[in-house]
């Protein structure tokens, strides 16, 4: 890996994560030649990162051969999967498939994306299939980092109507229970921090938070922000299932037994920048005049 330039490969430089990746890629002080991988590469997405000086390249995650040249390429590569609109042999695959690649076209540092606590064996399938293809990058001769986000701020969007509007927070999560959250910018910003630093981070898995708050703890925070008054409502486990569908619950129901276990004070000393806390975030991304939904997050979809 050249000193002065990295060539990174972006997979899911069009998803949120990648998108952020990306994003902190170029504005970096190390020096990187920015790759993305796409399906697509005369989408909008794609050709707006062109604009931005992102080389978009084609590739199939299913189809191994079409990964090749675009891996061969690149020192380095950041890849990301996606259980909500995969599923679970999908992904699993498509990130075995990458991994794969990468080990036989001898990339120098390869960094997943994985879900915070995906290898305690939690029986949540989103987690037991980051896990899975965790288990390969290890077997693989690869230089690898594994990310290990939590519970992204970006999901409260799912519930903006019901905040805003009803002045209700409502998440089956029990009373007292404290969810440790992560913007996508930070995951972003952490990758690119790797990438520029692979000796200080190859072989390391790291969750990643930025805070920790309980229902009530989130619901004062959306108050002061929103300026207006939001309860928190506390969804028994068993009414769940149908309005969040079974993943998100189970995940839920996790959450109240074990939870997430980052360590948010080493954070900053290990990537040498601030992680966002909630209220940061909510201020930072207009819910101080909310009126909906400004995306959809990826398990929503996955119920419509």
């Amino acid at each position: 890996m050249s000193a002065e330039q990295t060539h990174v490969l972006v997979v899911g430089a069009t998803g949120n994560q990648g998108g952020a990746v990306v994003d902190h890629l170029l504005e970096s002080e190390h020096e990187f030649e920015v790759s993305g991988l796409t399906r697509d590469v005369t989408s909008d997405a794609a050709q707006a990162l062109e604009a931005r000086g992102v080389t978009m390249v084609e590739g199939d995650l299913e189809e191994p051969e079409t990964l090749r040249e675009p891996i061969r390429d690149a020192d380095a590569v950041f890849a990301v999967t996606n259980f909500w609109t995969q599923g679970y042999d999908a992904q699993v695959r498509q990130g075995k498939n990458i991994a794969t690649v990468a080990s036989e076209e001898g990339v120098e540092h390869f960094v997943f994306s994985g879900v915070g606590s995906h290898d305690e064996d939690t029986g949540i399938p989103h987690f037991d299939s980051a896990d899975e293809i965790d288990q390969h990058i290890r077997d693989l001769d690869l230089q690898w980092t594994i990310l290990k986000p939590v519970f992204f701020f970006e999901n409260f969007e799912a519930f903006a109507e019901n905040i805003v509007e009803d002045g209700q927070l409502a998440l089956p999560l029990a009373e007292g229970v404290s969810l440790q959250m992560v913007s996508d910018d930070d995951i972003g910003h952490a990758a690119a921090v790797a990438l520029a630093n692979p000796d200080a981070f190859v072989g390391e898995a790291i969750d990643l938070a930025g805070d920790s708050k309980t229902l009530e703890e989130a619901a004062a925070i959306l108050s002061d922000v929103t300026g207006r008054e939001v309860e928190a409502i506390h969804v028994p486990i068993e009414d769940a299932y149908e309005t969040f569908g079974e993943e998100f619950t189970v995940m839920c129901e996790w959450f109240n037994d074990v939870g997430y276990s980052a360590d948010i004070d080493a954070l900053e000393e290990t990537f040498g920048f601030e992680f966002t806390d909630l209220e940061t975030y909510l201020r930072e991304h207009g819910w101080e005049d909310k009126d909906g939904m400004a995306s959809v997050p990826g398990w929503v979809k996955a119920m419509q």
